[in-house]
């Protein structure tokens, strides 16, 4: 019995709920859809790990679920779990539409799961981060033992509000980057390089470059131990976050396996 889990993660959140599945499956290997991907084997359940971006599926996610190849795997039990901050949008059923009509398949069970709100470009975060913290760590339990035991679930659309923001979102999203700024505190670590999940940053003269094909991940800004890297005038003051169980050292062997 083999199992996987794709994630997509910019602060940790998913990778730290996709560790948790990981650990209660048998045989359960993690691989980031910021990369590329063959089945080459079969498994016994392939799941989903998620932010959710402009109440919907990260751009990089759509890419990955549209060109993977599911292969011999049509059988296996699907999976998803959509992490958010504010609100989950159509999350869970853009993924169930994606893989239906891309590969004629049927997710299984889709799920969300409330955790950090952490899109510092949008609003100054919450000081509450343990108690936030261990309230979505709680609710990810019965997620896991539904996963676990193979359950079923109906997966509705819930609204059509805010699609037009969103296909906006999804249109400018990559050339956003022009926005962030590098100030005197960059110390030249190099650590938004190694931790940015699309190698969307490389160091020129020990100083972050981007390359035009970001995510609005915010990873960059959220682990720069200068708070050096910032979003137009907007974040310069505000707090930073990443999940209190996922380091940069560990995100970027993750992301780079």
């Amino acid at each position: 019995m083999e199992n996987i889990v794709f994630y997509f993660s910019g602060t940790g959140n998913s990778l730290k709920v996709a560790k948790a599945i990981s650990n209660e499956l048998e045989n359960c290997d993690i691989f980031s859809m910021a990369k590329q991907f063959s089945l080459t084997k079969h498994y016994d359940s392939i799941g989903f790990v998620y932010p959710t971006y402009y109440w919907g599926l990260p751009k990089r996610v759509i890419e990955f679920i549209e060109s993977i190849d599911f292969g011999n795997n049509k059988d296996a039990y699907y999976y998803s779990i959509a992490t958010y901050g504010g609100l989950a949008g159509n999350t869970v059923y853009q993924m169930y539409e994606l893989l239906f009509n891309r590969h004629g398949i049927k997710l299984n069970f889709g799920q969300k799961l409330q955790m950090f709100a952490n899109y510092v470009v949008a609003y100054d975060m919450s000081e509450k981060i343990d108690k936030i913290t261990k309230k979505s760590n709680k609710k990810l339990v019965p997620i896991i033992d539904s996963i676990k035991m193979r359950k079923n679930n109906n997966i509705n659309k819930l609204t059509k509000a805010f699609e037009s923001m969103r296909k906006e979102f999804i249109e400018k999203v990559s050339s956003m980057d022009k926005d962030f700024n590098v100030n005197n505190n960059c110390i030249g670590c190099g650590i938004c390089k190694e931790v940015c999940p699309v190698k969307n940053i490389e160091m020129v003269n020990n100083k972050p470059q981007y390359k035009h094909h970001c995510e609005q991940c915010v990873a960059c800004i959220q682990f720069c131990p200068q708070k050096a890297i910032n979003y137009k005038e907007i974040t310069q003051k505000r707090r930073r976050y990443t999940n209190p169980e996922i380091n940069y050292r560990e995100l970027s062997e993750y992301n780079n396996k």
